[in-house]
C-alpha cells in the first residue's frame, strides 16, 4: 500500500550510509546553505537588476519543481496521485524552505481544475532577502512561487501559476499565495506569465531594449507635458489650453469639470463623446476619492476605458480630469496627476485673482452704495477698469440675516457661514454672466448689486429671483430686498437707502414674506430723496408732538389708537372691534386725540397730514412699539 503525503519523511530521501557520490537516496537532490542562497540572490539582483533576476529565480524555482516532481512520482509508492502532489508542500518543510500551511483547496486532477490557496510561514526566501536587501515593494519569494508552479503544473498535467499575496520581504506580517490554473487565471495574470516564458537570452534582452525606448519615450511625453503646460499657464491659456496640450500629448480625449460637475474645459474630434466622460456617471464613486487617487471605469455598451483624478487645493476637490485610455498603466496615472497639479495651481492662482478683485470690487461698492458724494466719473471709471460695466440698468439687493428672538444670539461664526453660503448661490446662479454680481458682506447683512439683465434672462421678475433664492437657502430669519432698476450711476446710493428702508420696516412689521420690493413703499419712497430728512422728522415729530407727550407722561396709547385707527380708513367701529373696546371708549379716545392734536380727523387734509406724520415715523424708525394691522 502506498504512502500519503503527510507520511513523508527524510529517512524517505537520506541514507546514513557515507559512500562517495551518493545523493539523498540517489534521487539527484543536495542540500544548500540558506546564507549561500542570500548571497546569491544579492549577486544576481546587483548583476542583473531586480526584473531579471525575479525571472532567473522564478525559472530556476519551475525547473526545480518539475525535476522534483518526476524524480518523486518515480521514487516514492504513492497512495494515489492528490497525495503525491500534496508532497510537493512536505518536501519544503523537510529540505528548510518553508512551512506551507494550506487555507484554501479546491482540486479535481482527473477535470483539470485546481484552486488552492494558503500560508508560507517562515519562508527562507523573505528571511534572506530582508537580511541582504531589506525590504522590497512586492512580495520577494521567487524561488517558492517558481517551485510551487512547476512541481503542480508537472502533476497536473496542465499549466499552473501561483502567486505571492502578501510577503514578509515586503514588510507584511506574514506570506501567502494563490494557486490556480492559467484558464481560472485569466487576464489577471497575463503581467506573471511574462516571468516565467523560456526565451533565450538574446530575445530578452532585445525585449529590455524595446521596454527601455518604450519607457524613454514615455519619459520624453511626460517632461514635454509637463513643460507644455507649464508654459500654457504662464501664457495665461487656462483649463481649456490645459486640455488641448493633454489631449494633443497623449492622443485622447480630455474633459475638465469643475466642483459641482461643469464642464469647463474639453478637447477630442471623437463626436458626442464627453457625454460619456462626465463624471457625473460615476458620482458615488467620487465619495471614495481623496489625496491623489484616481477612479478607473468604462461603460457596459463601450470599449473604451476612462482615467478620472481630482483636482486638489488644500485637500478639497474644486473638480475634475478625464481622459480615456487604452488599457490600465501607471504612465497615465502619473501624467494625469501632473495634470491635476498644474490645473490646482492655476484654479489657485485664479482664486487669489478673483479674491484680490473682488477685494477691490468691494472697496469700490462701498462707495457706491454707502457715498452719496461719489463722483459719478471716477467711480464709473474704476469699475471699468475691473471690466465692470455700470452703465447697464441693475437691482440693488439688501439681505438681512435677522436674529430669532426665541433662540440664542447668533456670533460672529455662524453669520460668516450664513453670509458665505448665500454668496455662493448668488455667484453660482451668475457664474457665466459677464456682469457677474458684486457683494459686499458685513456683519449680518450683504450689500449687492445684480445686473438687471442677469436677473430677466433667468427669472419671471425680482420677486421671483428673491423667492427662489429663500427656497435654495432655506433659512428663516434671512430677508431679502430689491430695488427698482438703476438708470444712471448716481441712482445707486439712492435705491440703496430705499430698499434698506423697506427691509428694514418688514423686519419691524415682523411680515411673513421675507421678500421685500422697494417699490412696495409707494410714495414713502419720495421722503427718502428728500436733501433733508432731518427735516421730514421735525415736521412729523412737531404734529404729533402733543400725543407723544401725552403718552409717555400718563402712559396711554393715543398714538398707537391712531396708528390704528389711520390704517382703518378712520372706520370708528372696525377699529372699536380690532382693538377689543367699545364703541363709546374709541369715541373717547377719537375726541382726546383731537384735542391734543387741535384737528378734526373727519376733515380728509387733516387725515392726510396725520397720516403722513405718522409714515414718516415709521419709515425713519423712530416709532419703537407700533403692530400695523
Amino acid at each position: 500500500m502506498g504512502i500519503k503525503a503527510h507520511e513523508l519523511s527524510l529517512s524517505h530521501l537520506i541514507t546514513t550510509e557515507e559512500k562517495s557520490g551518493m545523493k539523498l537516496k540517489d534521487l539527484q537532490l543536495t542540500f544548500t546553505s540558506t546564507d549561500a542562497w542570500g548571497l546569491l540572490r544579492k549577486d544576481l539582483t546587483n548583476a542583473l537588476g531586480i526584473s531579471r533576476a525575479k525571472r532567473f529565480l522564478l525559472r530556476y524555482g519551475w525547473n526545480c519543481g518539475v525535476h522534483e516532481a518526476r524524480i518523486l512520482k518515480e521514487a516514492i509508492d504513492w497512495k494515489d496521485d492528490i497525495e503525491w502532489l500534496i508532497a510537493g508542500s512536505k518536501v519544503h518543510h523537510l529540505t528548510g524552505r518553508v512551512l506551507s500551511y494550506p487555507k484554501n483547496f479546491q482540486v479535481d486532477m482527473e477535470k483539470g481544475q485546481f484552486n488552492v490557496s494558503g500560508y508560507w510561514i517562515d519562508s527562507y526566501e523573505a528571511n534572506q532577502h530582508l537580511t541582504y536587501s531589506g525590504k522590497h515593494h512586492e512580495p520577494v519569494c521567487y524561488f517558492l512561487i517558481g517551485y510551487a508552479s512547476g512541481y503542480t503544473s508537472e502533476c497536473m498535467g496542465k499549466k499552473v501559476i501561483f502567486k505571492e499575496i502578501n510577503c514578509k520581504g515586503k514588510g507584511d506580517d506574514h506570506c501567502s499565495y494563490i494557486g490556480k490554473t492559467v484558464e481560472e487565471w485569466g487576464e489577471e495574470i497575463s503581467e506573471e506569465l511574462f516571468f516565467f516564458e523560456d526565451t533565450d537570452m538574446a530575445k530578452e534582452l532585445d525585449q529590455m531594449y524595446k521596454r527601455i525606448e518604450q519607457q524613454k519615450e514615455r519619459l520624453k511625453i511626460g517632461y514635454t507635458l509637463s513643460q507644455n503646460l507649464t508654459q500654457d499657464m504662464l501664457l495665461g491659456k487656462g483649463l481649456p489650453g490645459f486640455a488641448e496640450t493633454i489631449g494633443k500629448s497623449l492622443h485622447c480625449p480630455v474633459l475638465i469639470e469643475g466642483k459641482h460637475f461643469e464642464k469647463l474645459a474639453e478637447h477630442g474630434e471623437i463626436p458626442g463623446i464627453h457625454k460619456y466622460m462626465s463624471v457625473t456617471n460615476i458620482e458615488e464613486k467620487l465619495k471614495d476619492l481623496a489625496g491623489n487617487s484616481f477612479v478607473e471605469w468604462s461603460h457596459k455598451d463601450k470599449t473604451f476605458k476612462l482615467l478620472t483624478t481630482p483636482i486638489l487645493i488644500e485637500s478639497k476637490i474644486f473638480g475634475y480630469i478625464t481622459i480615456v485610455i487604452d488599457e490600465s498603466d501607471d504612465f497615465y496615472k502619473d501624467l494625469l496627476e501632473r495634470a491635476a497639479i498644474i490645473s490646482a495651481l492655476h484654479m489657485q492662482n485664479e482664486r487669489v485673482a478673483i479674491e484680490t478683485e473682488q477685494r477691490l470690487k468691494g472697496e469700490l461698492l462701498e462707495q457706491l452704495l454707502n457715498n452719496k458724494e461719489i463722483n459719478r466719473k471716477e467711480i464709473y471709471d474704476r469699475f471699468s477698469y475691473l471690466d465692470y460695466n455700470l452703465s447697464t440698468e441693475h437691482y440693488v439687493m439688501y439681505v438681512v440675516i435677522q436674529e430669532k428672538a426665541s433662540a440664542k444670539e447668533i456670533d460672529d461664526y455662524e453669520y460668516l457661514k450664513i453670509r458665505n453660503r448665500i454668496s455662493e448661490y448668488i455667484y453660482q446662479d451668475f457664474l457665466y454672466e459677464d456682469n457677474q454680481p458684486l457683494l459686499l458682506p458685513k456683519l449680518n447683512c450683504i450689500q449687492a448689486i445684480i445686473d438687471k439683465n442677469s436677473i430677466d434672462k433667468r427669472y419671471k421678475s425680482p420677486r421671483h429671483f428673491g423667492e427662489q433664492l429663500i427656497k435654495k437657502l432655506g433659512l428663516p430669519n434671512v430677508y431679502i430686498g430689491l430695488s427698482d432698476q438703476t438708470k444712471d450711476v448716481s441712482d445707486f446710493y439712492k435705491k440703496f437707502q430705499e430698499v434698506k428702508r423697506a427691509v428694514e420696516l418688514a423686519i419691524w412689521k415682523k411680515t411673513d414674506n421675507k421678500v421685500v420690493l422697494a417699490n412696495e413703499l409707494g410714495h414713502l419712497t419720495l421722503f427718502l430723496s428728500a436733501r433733508d430728512p432731518e427735516e421730514l422728522e421735525a415736521f412729523a415729530s412737531e404734529n404729533l408732538k402733543t400725543l407723544i407727550e401725552y403718552d409717555e407722561k400718563r402712559n396711554a396709547e393715543l398714538l398707537h389708537t391712531l396708528m390704528q385707527y389711520s390704517q382703518n380708513e378712520f372706520n370708528l367701529h372696525k377699529t372699536a372691534r380690532e382693538m377689543c373696546i367699545s364703541i363709546s371708549g374709541m369715541r373717547y379716545r377719537v375726541q382726546k386725540i383731537e384735542e391734543l392734536l387741535e384737528t378734526d380727523l373727519s376733515d380728509s387734509n387733516s387725515r392726510f397730514q396725520v397720516q403722513l406724520s405718522l409714515q414718516i415715523l415709521l419709515l425713519l424708525g423712530n416709532v419703537d412699539d407700533l403692530t400695523i394691522a
